[in-house]
């Protein structure tokens, strides 16, 4: 196979990434994570256009750098005896540069190979990536100790503020906090894709992103039997977000031949980044890994399911607490989990072998069916757990709730959101 035009595609893309000069982007909490003078490859891995490229074009700005995109329809099939004569060509269109950026490396057969000789010659290196699990197994198999890995996932509210130029000076006043809660409905049913934030039209975009997720990311790199299926399959599942999973269930709406099928075809999209799933926590780590609940990495997808054209906000609401406990989990390093025993509770974050905190998500406490059961889920699971806080996020609540010898801290979803755990984003 002959090898493709190398310097006139770079040509191209160098043109592209100069367009992005003198655009004003939204910073991202994960900046500070990124370090562009590092010997250790840099990994930014997430769903496709939650904005992995434009953080390394940011951070790489005022630096000497290179930079691949292997997205690029020509560049698709590159092997490994052809990336010698890509240097060649990086070299020829950029001269001498300290930093390489290759984007969306994944489809890049033994760029591990590569990665690796690149460190050896002392060249700075940032990747991204779509899917997790393929880079996960490269890099711990090939470049052990040798990279740092940063997850990215869209707008978080903080982010979506930022994109929309508002600040939240004092959410005690009844104009800031009015103001506020009318960015929060439109997060909620919006979502945090930076494209449809900044004006595309979500319908349109939404359903094209999926299929090419579903299509480009999973369907052309796996072998998968059952197509038409598995397709189906998806938009199920973009319906049945903030709930517990069954493979036995799976397997029976879509007649696959096992549950081990649908486990795997669910894990294909999770390596993806169109869905993440949550394990029950237990003690007893056998049982964990047998339950999931599943979330989606955008709550924009929540409309494809043709369910409804008004998904559940409850759940919604929920969707957005366990992304933004995803985006902090590797930071400040806990583990999520839900609970489910006699009562279920939303959400277990666990830290050294303790449960620092149970979270149930409510989207008001008014009626009083709804704030006993919420009451007495984080209760009996406290006395199960032992956990050190226990909360409830609502849309707009806030109270000290007295129960027993503790407090139930009820918090609106934006104050929680905007000081995570103590700390401003």
């Amino acid at each position: 196979m002959a090898s493709p035009d190398f310097r006139n595609i770079l040509l191209e893309q160098r043109e592209e990434v100069s367009l992005l000069e003198g655009i004003s982007h939204v910073r991202r909490e994960n900046a500070g994570e990124l370090d562009t003078e590092s010997n250790l490859a840099q990994i930014i891995t997430g769903i496709r256009r939650c904005g992995k490229s434009t953080l390394a074009h940011m951070m790489l700005a005022n630096k000497n750098y290179a930079y691949v995109n292997f997205d690029d329809e020509r560049l698709i099939n590159t092997g490994a005896n052809q990336l010698n004569d890509l240097l060649e060509s990086l070299y020829a269109v950029y001269g001498q540069f300290e930093h390489l950026f290759l984007d969306e490396i994944q489809n890049v057969e033994a760029w591990h190979l590569f990665v690796n000789r690149l460190l050896r010659k002392k060249i700075k290196i940032v990747l991204t990536g779509s899917n997790s699990k393929l880079l996960s197994r490269e890099m711990a198999t090939h470049l052990t100790g040798r990279y740092k890995s940063i997850e990215l996932l869209p707008y978080s509210f903080a982010e979506f503020l930022r994109a929309n130029k508002y600040e939240i000076i004092n959410l005690d006043t009844a104009k800031e906090k009015g103001l506020a809660l009318k960015y929060f409905e439109e997060y909620l049913q919006t979502g945090g894709m930076p494209e449809v934030v900044h004006g595309e039209e979500k319908s349109a975009y939404v359903r094209s992103l999926f299929e090419a997720i579903v299509t480009r990311d999973v369907l052309y790199r796996y072998d998968i039997r059952h197509i038409r299926a598995f397709r189906e399959m998806a938009l199920w599942l973009t319906g049945n977000f903030s709930k517990e999973i069954s493979y036995n269930r799976i397997k029976k709406v879509f007649g696959f031949g096992s549950e081990n099928t649908a486990k795997n075809y669910l894990s294909y999209l999770e390596e993806a980044w169109l869905f993440i799933t949550l394990q029950k926590f237990s003690f007893k780590k056998q049982e964990s890994l047998r339950y999931r609940k599943l979330y989606l990495t955008d709550t924009s997808f929540a409309a494809l399911s043709g369910e409804s054209t008004s998904p559940d906000r409850g759940r919604l609401l929920e969707n957005i607490v366990f992304l933004q406990l995803m985006r902090h989990r590797l930071r400040q390093q806990y583990e999520i989990y839900y609970y489910k025993d006699a009562v279920e509770v939303d959400f277990v974050v666990y830290r050294q072998r303790k449960v620092i905190e149970l979270i149930q998500v409510a989207l008001s406490l008014d009626d009083q069916k709804t704030r006993k059961r919420e009451t007495r889920g984080l209760l009996e699971a406290h006395k199960a757990l032992n956990a050190q806080k226990l909360t409830i996020i609502t849309l707009n609540h806030k109270e000290e709730i007295p129960a027993g010898n503790t407090i139930i801290h009820a918090v609106p979803i934006m104050e929680w959101l905007l000081n995570f755990y103590g700390s401003s984003v």
